[in-house]
């Protein structure tokens, strides 16, 4: 059979036909041939006689190497003209974008990979099959770690790529751990080393990292208490729902029919908030890793709008395949934070930061699980107060810190202060319908709220700011309670602007008073 080399087909094209040609080729200057990522985006666009133009390379020398190792050659243009191929490179701009690159060191610069997710970004957008891209993904990133993933995801942001096209990718995130594993693969070279059951599942869901990562990763995993203990735990009884809810509906049980399967679901929120308010905001903020909290703080709220809206869904078709979304969605949601929030965590945060994460986590209360085990290790370390006797002199009076403390852990609202500069500066003590995690304090306000909700926070402190507003109050409902969530922009006498102040206060109690004309003392 003829071996044919088209020179008007891509090289990418002719690789797939052909794989010997990449050898071939590499020997005689097309180094990055070899590389999947290179073959794959700049192979789909290249010809040889392209390739032999910008590498300056004579296509009468490649020509003679592909004839002597047995190809027959068609296509062959008559002249080359060096200038006006690269010209024609150049005022494509994907193309030069790809050429610039192949230009850098050998080693896959982030750019490769941010020129590969756009393309899975719009090949997405036009709807293209995502288990298409998938296994597209899984060739060219196999060999990438997860944390340059997220780099090049929070790049793309950077650049102005809308986040709900960087949401796209999240599902396809996930296609990078399945199969076979980095761990799995030393495995096979070292079967005499026998690891429990437990050890493996470790393993597997942190290959996508360095073996120092993922060892450290599988340990606190494995540590009673530590905060990726608590994670792992409730993401394994979300696990074991999640197979309930496939076996019943295998027996033929509808939408419908779940609805305990689907309020148990919903308490996912519990454990997503512990990502959301603790997590999230330290990688965004201080390690400047915004990705992580950007794209899937969406994705959690499109899982959660998608279970409220099977509670109240009619039985059908569309309902059972909106059920089926969204249980992939959560199944894909577990192995992006087990392969790539966890490990990325683990590589970044100091061992006082986990211990602020573990204070703070009880608050929102556990998911799917008996109760948060206790991380003996952070139980030691006491948390301050300050309990000075120093007196406040004020206008209308004076008294005591500790006075002052007690005052504002007495007034029935939940009280936020938030600084001139946008940072959270002061929570008061006790019980809160809108969880306030102390670990918070230091960091922007901005970075405690989800993409979505930000734009709004920052044209209200705009607005306090330059004085349009002095105060806004919002009518809402949490956790099944009527509230008033009031806002205040805080002035010195001069009427310099100080900070923005909130106060939350349930409603239930005086709304019931009020509609029974209730006179004197009330409860509350």
């Amino acid at each position: 059979m003829k071996k044919v080399i088209d020179l008007n087909k891509n090289v990418a094209q002719l690789c797939k036909l052909y794989p010997e040609l990449k050898r071939i080729m590499a020997k005689l200057g097309f180094k990055d041939i070899l590389k999947p990522l290179a073959l794959n985006s700049m192979g789909r666009i290249m010809t040889i006689p392209k390739g032999a133009a910008i590498k300056e390379i004579s296509l009468s020398k490649i020509i003679d190497a592909l004839i002597d190792n047995g190809f027959e050659v068609i296509n062959i243009p008559e002249t080359i003209d060096l200038v006006s191929e690269q010209n024609e490179l150049d005022h494509n701009d994907d193309t030069s974008i790809i050429m610039n690159v192949s230009h850098q060191a050998q080693n896959q610069t982030l750019s490769d990979k941010e020129h590969l997710l756009k393309s899975y970004i719009h090949r997405l957008t036009e709807g293209e099959d995502l288990e298409i891209v998938k296994e597209e993904f899984k060739l060219n990133f196999s060999d990438v770690s997860a944390v340059e993933i997220a780099r090049a995801e929070q790049s793309l942001m950077r650049e102005g790529t809308p986040l709900e096209d960087v949401q796209k990718l999240c599902d396809v995130h996930s296609a990078l751990f399945h199969g076979k594993t980095q761990a799995e693969r030393i495995a096979e070279a070292e079967k005499e080393v026998k690891r429990s059951a437990k050890e493996e599942e470790l393993n597997k869901v942190t290959s996508g990292f360095d073996a120092d990562i993922s060892k450290q990763t599988a340990k606190f995993m494995k540590e009673t208490g530590h905060p990726l203990h608590v994670l792992s735990l409730e993401n394994h009884e979300i696990s074991i729902l999640l197979d309930e809810i496939s076996r019943l509906r295998e027996d033929g049980q509808k939408v419908e029919q779940l609805e305990k399967q689907i309020k148990k679901l919903m308490t996912i929120a519990q454990h997503y908030g512990k990502k959301d308010e603790l997590l999230f905001p330290l990688l965004k903020d201080k390690y400047n890793y915004p990705g992580p909290s950007d794209v899937m703080w969406g994705v959690e709220d499109e899982i959660r709008d998608s279970l409220r809206q099977l509670l109240n869904h009619e039985d059908g078709l569309e309902a059972e395949k909106a059920f089926s979304a969204v249980l992939k969605r959560i199944q894909e949601m577990i192995y992006k934070e087990e392969n790539i929030l966890f490990p990325l965590c683990t590589s970044l945060f100091t061992e006082e930061e986990w211990f602020a994460v573990a204070r703070d986590m009880p608050m929102f209360g556990p998911c799917m699980i008996e109760d948060i085990p206790e991380w003996e290790k952070a139980s030691k370390i006491k948390s301050s107060s300050w309990t000075e006797q120093n007196k406040v002199n004020l206008p209308g009076g004076s008294f005591s810190t500790t006075q002052l403390r007690s005052m504002l852990n007495t007034i029935p609202m939940e009280l936020t202060l938030i600084d001139e500069k946008d940072r959270n500066c002061f929570f008061n003590e006790g019980e809160k319908l809108f969880t306030r995690p102390m670990m918070a304090i230091g960091r922007p306000v901005y970075s405690c709220h989800p993409k979505r909700v930000e734009p709004m926070v920052r044209l209200l402190i705009h607005e306090f700011k330059t004085g349009k507003k002095d105060s806004m109050h919002i009518m809402s409902e949490k956790c099944g309670k009527t509230v008033i969530i009031n806002y205040y922009a805080l002035r010195g006498e001069d009427g310099a602007y100080l900070g923005t102040m909130e106060a939350v206060q349930e409603l239930d109690q005086i709304k019931d008073a009020l509609a029974k004309g209730k006179k004197g003392p009330i409860k509350l």
